[in-house]
């Protein structure tokens, strides 16, 4: 019996106990989507790649022990790091994608554009419960593209890939009715509205939410936040500002200030899932925050953009010492947004909803989008 013919009969069991535990999980919901997440085989698509563990990183290649059943679990496998020791590239944890796919509400004939390509996985997915011809997977990265075509066609796939900016969508094949970034974001790209039908959707990560936004006949999209945060790597984009990586906020907040003021009090960093969500959102484009903790308690908020950053240590009883450089005040915004949270009542994500408009603008909302808790994203400024 072949090394592969072993494989081929071992990845049948892994996929069908990976699917049993996304159902469990209830990431998994329908038999059109567990059909795919079992016939898919993933390890063609991660030959190689490494897992985060609390004892450090472990890499794995297809003679590692314990390789197959590493790729059949819920777990995400990093495939790529940059030269600074970051992960760029991985295939998402499979929970998070079943998720997703679960909510794009798929119906058969659908066209869907998938910004964000990476190992060809979940373009496989979508390929299995579509068929190839409906699927476009677009990554700025030409050498994950050649390989995700590779992958694909050894798994019986034919999606078309394309080398594109994801930023600006793929209009050769636009319209769709369904568009799924599998990458993070900052704002919603206004190419996306352009090669969106009417009626259609689009879900992607904003900020440190999943929006489901639907296409009305204004040319706006609109939706709610899934009551679940989420976290996928950047899009990298040659048209969209970068965000400040957390090795950039390190070295920029370490040097000496021009200024140091000392605050009370600051409601909400008690409740950080929550607090990160909203601010994720809200602080200045460009702006990174980090918020360091030890036992639950934040010990210290650190954040810089391009020519200013803040560095606040808090004490234990919440009183804080800022320090900061740069013509900006980042602290009374980050303050500010958090007073704002906590006066609503700490909402959570699951309340809050967004409008993108056919010029770019970006609307935040609490409940509904006419209501009196509204933010605009291009200022970060409040309608309260």
């Amino acid at each position: 019996m072949t090394r592969s013919h072993t494989q081929r009969l071992g990845q049948a069991g892994h996929a069908d106990r990976l699917a049993q535990d996304l159902t469990d999980k209830g990431s998994l919901r329908s038999p059109r989507w567990r059909h795919a997440f079992t016939t898919v085989p993933r390890h063609l698509f991660v030959p190689a790649f490494h897992v985060r563990t609390p004892q450090g990183t472990v890499s794995y290649t297809d003679r590692t022990p314990g390789w197959l059943e590493a790729i059949y679990t819920d777990a995400t496998l990093i495939t790529e790091f940059s030269p600074e020791g970051l992960a760029i590239s991985s295939s998402t944890e499979p929970s998070l994608m079943a998720l997703m796919l679960e909510h794009l509400q798929l119906e058969d004939g659908m066209r869907v554009l998938e910004v964000g390509t990476g190992t060809g996985y979940n373009a496989a997915l979508l390929s299995e419960r579509l068929s190839s011809a409906l699927v476009t997977s677009i990554d700025h990265d030409e050498a994950l593209v050649e390989q995700a075509r590779v992958s694909l066609a050894a798994a019986g796939y034919g999606p078309s890939v394309a080398v594109a900016d994801g930023a600006q969508g793929y209009a050769p094949r636009a319209p769709y009715d369904r568009i799924l970034a599998t990458c993070g974001l900052g704002r919603v790209p206004a190419a996306w509205l352009d090669q969106l039908d009417e009626g259609g959707l689009i879900l992607a990560n904003v900020g440190l939410g999943l929006a489901r936004l639907r296409k009305h006949g204004d040319g706006c999209v609109r939706g709610r936040f899934l009551p679940d945060a989420a976290g996928f790597m950047r899009l990298r984009s040659s048209s969209t500002p970068g965000v400040p990586t957390l090795a950039q906020v390190l070295s920029a907040t370490g040097g000496e200030p021009d200024r140091v003021r000392h605050m009370d009090e600051v409601p909400g960093l008690d409740d950080h899932a929550m607090s990160e969500f909203f601010l994720s959102l809200l602080l200045p484009f460009g702006l990174r925050v980090v918020q360091h903790r030890e036992e639950g308690e934040v010990h210290c908020v650190l954040g810089c953009a391009p020519g200013a950053w803040v560095r606040a240590e808090i004490d234990e009883r919440g009183r804080a010492v800022v320090a900061e450089d740069g013509k900006a005040s980042f602290w009374d915004a980050f303050c500010g947004l958090l007073r704002d949270w906590d006066g609503s009542g700490r909402p959570d994500i699951g309340r809050y909803g967004l409008t993108v408009e056919g010029n770019g603008r970006h609307r935040l909302w609490l409940d509904r989008p006419d209501g009196p808790h509204r933010w605009d994203l291009d200022t970060a400024s409040s309608d309260r």
